[in-house]
């Protein structure tokens, strides 16, 4: 009797292990899913990622599936956006500790994400129908990127679809948008899977069509969504490398200003010269004689001028936008929309925390949704800040006016990690989607121009100091993006999943 408990208890305790060792492997493959994105850009290895992460699904419970989609989502976002500690810790004044529970919860909240898809996928399959349990996988999967986009104001980083922009997959972006590229990514990724798992001519099947969804979109390449004007515009921008405890120190500040006016001095004569997010770290009423000496060197030389700076938003100056003001030939400005959680403002929710813990809260007011275009010469553009890069629909809202795009950035915050090269990636894709050229101006590193099917023509090194002098050339005209935005992906999914449900409820009144 012993010798048979003994025996029984052998295979329990080896599925136990196997269990927690299918975990790890899990979280593994999370980790590596990052490396798919910049700066490391290796697509092949996000794909194999999710699909082992698909692979991992089968044959597991419900239970179990949120708790393998929980693992990857922490191996994914814990990787992927830890920059997010440099700025808590560095900047809000927060010790290791803290800063490294705040950033747990973080990567925690995300991380629900991926447990959500697993979960739902796992109470929704339809085992004997294995193209429709995939492709139910891959709509959850897109839908869950567009919740995490939008719930509580957002955070659509790492979109998995983005990796694609290194692929020649990256031609039909225009006509999909960034979750339609998600729902190709995540096909193609479970489809490998399928294909490994098939012993028959089914693998070949799977293979061939894996291939054809690859080289396809190459017959998109040549077409011209935009008419690309043949007259060049003249750029330079200002690169400055400064780290956030200089960029804010008091003895530094005329240090600071004489350093974007000789930079200024350098660039006159180009037709537009842009200062990052924030150059000047002091608010525009407070600097009129500098700012007015500025603008008649620009007037003089023919150039517009474009400087990140707080603004007022009364005459109490107790709140401030983010902004961008125009000097020179340009007319108008623009006021940051998207604001960064924690750091440019306190989601109401954690206020109480944040007044518990003594921490400075933000006084940073959004700009309203409408704002009139920002115009260089006779060329209307649209403008992003910072975080904005990361929404697609701010953007899209100043199509198809806009002939070309600036965006300006300070990523001091996130120290040398992560965050410049994927927002940059980000800002790739927004150049491809509405075929126009953009320039992305960074206070740390890689101050670049883009051309309109989103490949970077000239660019600075990262974490150095330079000026970016180079041509953009104006763009008129619409992409279907730009028409349709991200609908035709997102009715899909949400059609589909109706089907699935429709499916489900029959066979559960069936029995």
């Amino acid at each position: 009797m012993k010798q048979t408990a003994l025996a029984n208890s052998i295979p329990i305790n080896s599925s136990i292990r196997l269990g927690y060792v299918k975990y790890f492997f899990v979280f593994i493959a999370g980790l590596l899913a990052p490396f798919g994105f910049a700066p490391f850009h290796v697509p092949g290895l996000t794909l194999l990622s999710l699909a082992f992460l698909y692979s991992s699904l089968q044959n597991c419970s419900i239970k179990q599936g949120f708790s393998l989609g929980f693992f990857y989502g922490t191996g994914y976002f814990g990787f992927g956006v830890s920059w997010v500690i440099v700025s808590i810790h560095d900047y809000g004044q927060l010790n290791y500790f803290f800063a490294g529970l705040v950033t747990l919860i973080f990567i925690a909240y995300l991380a629900l994400f991926p447990a959500l898809v697993a979960y739902l996928y796992k109470s929704l399959e339809l085992k004997n129908r294995k193209l429709l349990s995939l492709t139910l996988f891959c709509v959850l999967w897109c839908l869950s990127e567009y919740c995490r986009a939008t719930l509580f104001t957002g955070f659509p980083w790492l979109q998995v679809g983005t990796i694609l922009i290194d692929t020649p997959i990256k031609y039909i972006a225009p006509i999909l948008g960034v979750y339609g590229l998600s729902l190709v990514c995540i096909f193609v990724s479970t489809l490998l899977t399928l294909a490994v798992s098939q012993n028959s001519q089914k693998r070949y099947l799977y293979l061939i069509v894996i291939v054809l969804i690859i080289i396809s979109p190459m017959l998109c390449k040549n077409i011209s969504w935009s008419y690309i004007k043949k007259e060049p515009v003249s750029i330079g921008a200002i690169q400055a490398n400064l780290s956030m405890r200089d960029k804010w120190d008091e003895a530094l500040f005329w240090n600071l200003l004489k350093y974007y006016e000789n930079g200024i001095n350098k660039l006159l004569g180009k037709q537009l010269i842009i200062l990052p997010e924030s150059a000047i770290p002091l608010p525009a009423s407070y600097l009129d004689k500098y700012l007015q000496k500025l603008n008649n060197k620009a007037l003089k030389a023919n150039s517009a001028l474009m400087v990140g700076i707080l603004q007022p938003t009364d005459d109490n100056e107790t709140n401030y936008y983010n902004s961008v003001i125009t000097l020179g030939q340009a007319k108008g400005k623009k006021l940051k929309r998207q604001l960064v959680p924690f750091g440019e403002y306190i989601p109401k929710p954690l206020v109480a925390i944040n007044h518990w813990l003594n921490l400075p809260e933000p006084n940073l007011l959004p700009g309203k949704r409408k704002q009139s275009l920002i115009r260089i010469e006779n060329h209307p553009i649209a403008s992003l800040i910072c975080y904005e890069i990361a929404y697609p629909h701010i953007l899209r809202e100043q199509m198809p006016k806009a002939q070309w795009i600036v965006s300006i950035s300070d990523n001091g915050w996130f120290g040398h990690s992560l965050a410049s090269y994927q927002q940059l990636q980000m800002a790739q894709i927004l150049s491809l989607l509405t075929g126009r050229y953009q320039v992305v101006v960074n206070n740390d590193g890689l101050s670049s121009v883009i051309d309109s099917n989103g490949d970077i023509v000239e660019s600075l090194p990262p974490f150095s100091a330079g000026l970016l002098q180079s041509n953009i050339f104006p763009a008129e005209g619409f992409t279907p993006w730009i028409i349709w935005h991200e609908y035709p992906a997102l009715i899909f999914c949400s059609i589909f999943l109706i089907f699935i449900l429709f499916i489900q409820l029959r066979r559960l009144f069936q029995q």
